[in-house]
């Protein structure tokens, strides 16, 4: 059984340094200059589970925990990084052949320090030491049937 946490129901870009490559699905979009759109307006919207692993028990969440409220963004300090960690890994089977996972874990890290997360180092150790295992498997959460189109590959 997914667990969720969170769901947007907008859209959300953010500039990232995975630049050159070009990719697009129903749920996300990369572009060439770096643009990471997830298309949160789709259908019911985006829901990921956060920080994780976490597994769901009665009425609560158990697992990596996520950070305090960013009186800026009103948002948890996890949530954009999970956000964009999350999107990538979820269709890391399609990317996997142009993005590197040590270039998403870093977006991960640098959105953490960006919105201030003390923890982010720590949190940058885990994906490094544990995320291969969702990376690798092919891992595809939500609907796995749904394949993306891969509009330009630029030689690295």
């Amino acid at each position: 059984m997914r667990v969720y946490v969170y769901c947007i129901k907008e859209d959300y870009s953010c500039q990232s340094s995975i630049k050159g490559r070009e990719f697009e699905n129903e749920w996300f979009k990369l572009a060439r200059d770096g643009t990471v759109l997830v298309k949160g307006a789709n259908r019911r919207g985006y829901a990921w589970d956060g920080c994780s692993p976490k597994v769901k028990i009665s009425d609560i969440y158990l697992g990596t925990p996520e950070g305090v409220l960013n009186f800026k963004t009103r948002q948890s300090k996890t949530y954009y990084a999970s956000l964009i960690h999350d999107v990538f890994y979820q269709f890391s089977r399609d990317i996997k052949s142009f993005v590197r996972r040590k270039e998403v874990d870093r977006e991960f890290y640098d959105i953490l320090k960006r919105d201030l997360f003390i923890y982010a180092r720590l949190y940058y150790f885990g994906v490094r030491l544990f995320g291969w295992i969702y990376w690798y498997a092919g891992y595809v959460r939500g609907i796995r049937g749904l394949r993306g189109v891969i509009l330009k590959k630029e030689q690295q």
